[in-house]
């Protein structure tokens, strides 16, 4: 009896767990723990958004070669990129430079600048060296043949002015308190400049004269000394001045 009870009551309590209209309450609700679940859920998912979109953006590295520069890479870009370099540190615009500029620079500011132009084409050489473990040979300088000729002919205006260094006007200092003795031994030596000046100008003209089948005629004929030119007619407007004050005393 009590097994027949028993099984009645089974078979009712599995009846109900496939009746889709049984309601059961396996656990209270608690409205105070919900609302906390729910909002603490909301607030995770904001927090961490809100983390993840304040986070800095950093943009990727660009990817280096795995591999040196072939040799051919060097020449036709790296190269023309470090006389660029070099160019822009100089500040120079070879296409631009004339021989007179060089002419117009002293003694000085040409060694200055040869050794400025002579660094960096040691430099280039000590990039080639540091990827390629030795020195550029001779077609691998190619991209600095700019470059290269530059200092050449910073090289031959400093040879140039070694060998002539032209005639400079003797060095004076005039006041009102100079002996007629002090003035007239300027005007001796400002004399013998200018006989040398005028034996130079004059072999030039006889070689011009040779040379063309022709006198002298225009500027551009007096151009290679041109220097000279109008330093004889500097010291010659100085001896009339220094005679005048000869005259004065």
């Amino acid at each position: 009896m009590e097994i027949d009870i028993l099984n009645e009551l089974l078979t009712e309590s599995v009846a109900k767990l496939f009746n889709p209209r049984a309601v059961y309450n396996f656990k209270k609700p608690n409205p105070v723990y919900d609302n906390y679940q729910k909002n603490s859920n909301n607030t995770s998912s904001t927090s961490i958004s809100s983390m993840q979109s304040d986070q800095p953006k950093f943009e990727q590295p660009q990817q280096k070669l795995s591999n040196p520069p072939t040799i051919e890479q060097w020449v036709s870009v790296i190269g023309p990129q470090k006389l660029q370099e070099s160019l822009n540190k100089l500040n120079i615009d070879l296409n631009k430079l004339t021989k007179r500029d060089l002419e117009m620079m002293s003694m000085d500011q040409l060694q200055n600048e040869k050794k400025r132009v002579k660094n960096e084409l040691k430099f280039y050489d000590a990039n080639f060296q540091s990827i390629f473990n030795r020195f550029p040979l001779r077609n691998e300088k190619e991209p600095m043949r700019p470059l290269y000729i530059y200092y050449k002919k910073l090289k031959q205006q400093i040879d140039k002015l070694t060998q002539n260094p032209g005639i400079q006007i003797p060095t004076y200092k005039q006041s009102t308190n100079n002996t007629q003795g002090e003035i007239q031994k300027r005007i001796e030596d400002l004399k013998k400049t200018r006989a040398e000046l005028r034996e130079k100008l004059n072999n030039f003209q006889n070689e011009f004269t040779t040379t063309h089948n022709r006198r002298i005629r225009f500027h551009k004929d007096i151009a290679p000394v041109e220097k000279e030119y109008k330093l004889y007619k500097e010291i010659k407007n100085e001896i009339q001045k220094l005679e005048n004050i000869l005259q004065k005393k």
